[in-house]
């Protein structure tokens, strides 16, 4: 995991920098339901780097503990997502997208990896320096598994814990 996670770091500062723009890191935390367990909060990171004025991707790592039929459940994963958003009177921007993940969970102290894949929908609001946002995501932990798929509330803030990169 932590090989993958350094090489996706890498390589997203290898390619970044041809490309001109902000990269806007965040924090992210949300209600995580996972099929079969207990509702939890995931708390994590993003970053988001604008491709244009409708597109953008997204790199995001977050982490929650549940407890599913009585055994300790670890879930991180890692994801990338492509986001198509517009703007509506200058401080909304809805949105939607698409991505994949690398998946790791620890159950009962046995730790497994998976790819999977996601959907999101949200808004974003911003206010001078600040922003924030919420969304609604669909994740599918195992592309080999349809049932491993859970849902994620979620909220996020750049701003006064954040930093924002010309390249």
């Amino acid at each position: 995991m932590k090989k993958i996670l350094i090489a996706l770091i890498v390589i997203g500062f290898a390619v970044v920098p041809s490309f001109a723009g902000n990269l806007n890191v965040s924090g992210r935390a949300g209600l995580y339901t996972p099929s079969g367990g207990s509702a939890s909060m995931m708390y994590g990171l993003g970053a988001d780097y604008s491709l244009n004025q409708s597109l953008s991707v997204r790199a995001a790592v977050e982490t929650t503990s549940y407890t599913a039929n009585n055994v300790s459940t670890t879930f991180t994963p890692v994801t990338v997502d492509l986001i198509y958003s517009q703007t509506i009177a200058e401080t909304l921007h809805p949105y939607v997208g698409l991505g994949v993940s690398y998946n790791t969970t620890n159950v009962g102290g046995v730790s497994t990896s998976t790819s999977g894949a996601q959907g999101e929908a949200g808004i974003k609001f911003e206010l001078g320096g600040f922003s924030a946002g919420v969304e609604f995501r669909y994740l599918l932990a195992d592309l080999k598994n349809s049932n491993s798929g859970s849902t994620t509330y979620n909220a996020y803030a750049t701003g006064a814990f954040s930093q924002s990169f010309n390249l």
